[in-house]
């Protein structure tokens, strides 16, 4: 588990991988790690990133040897993670390093486990004995209360608050202003809507909305 520090984030290059609203929140993480960008990729230049060149599209990954540069995922998820956790595993099956960036403003005690290109973004606080799986994106100003355990490719949105003992499938999506209550299990690819309240386990590839969270599988709950 490869944590990127403030002390040796200076010590590597990166190319940031995406250019939409993720990668711009990514590229202030960088910034804020005094990490220098070699420049973002993006099918067009033309992106709210400002200040970092653009280095062209797909094909110019191609280009770069493993070790030459760490690479930074800029594509995020609204519920579904299939181009971000597809960009993490072709890079790491190609042995691209895949730091975890960690903003210096978010608070993580000081056992929290957190996986390769894993993003905890500003103002998140992570209690003791979490673990945080690989790729997945503790976001804005969300809180994560002791012992939760989030898997791969997971995203807790901005405002996002687990309480204690909380378990997060693989690629599961918790949206913004969501409450989870203490030992709930939110299943592998469970979507929790925006602002719900879940009170009790979330099935695998269901989705919930409401306060108290209810099943809207089929329905629309984002």
């Amino acid at each position: 588990m490869n944590v990127v520090s403030s002390m040796d984030a200076a010590m590597r290059d990166t190319i940031l991988v995406g250019g939409g609203g993720h990668a711009h929140v990514v590229a202030d993480v960088l910034t804020a790690l005094g990490r220098p960008m070699r420049g973002f990729v993006a099918p067009t230049g033309k992106t709210a990133l400002t200040g970092v060149d653009w280095l062209g599209g797909d094909a110019v990954l191609d280009d770069v040897a493993p070790g030459s540069a760490d690479l930074a995922i800029g594509v995020g998820s609204t519920g579904d993670v299939s181009i971000r956790r597809t960009l993490f595993e072709m890079f790491r099956a190609q042995r691209h390093g895949l730091p975890s960036l960690v903003h210096p403003s978010a608070h993580l005690a000081a056992d929290v486990q957190v996986g390769d290109a894993a993003q905890v973004m500003l103002g998140a606080a992570v209690q003791t004995g979490v673990v945080i799986g690989a790729n997945t994106i503790i976001n804005t100003g969300a809180i994560v209360d002791h012992d939760c355990r989030i898997g791969d490719h997971a995203h807790v949105a901005p405002g996002a608050v687990l309480c204690g003992d909380v378990t997060v499938g693989e690629a599961a999506h918790v949206g913004a202003g969501a409450r989870v209550l203490q030992g709930i299990q939110i299943g592998a690819g469970a979507l929790v809507a925006a602002g719900a309240v879940v009170i009790a386990d979330v099935a695998d590839g269901a989705r919930v909305a409401g306060v108290p969270a209810r099943d809207m599988s089929g329905e629309d709950a984002t």
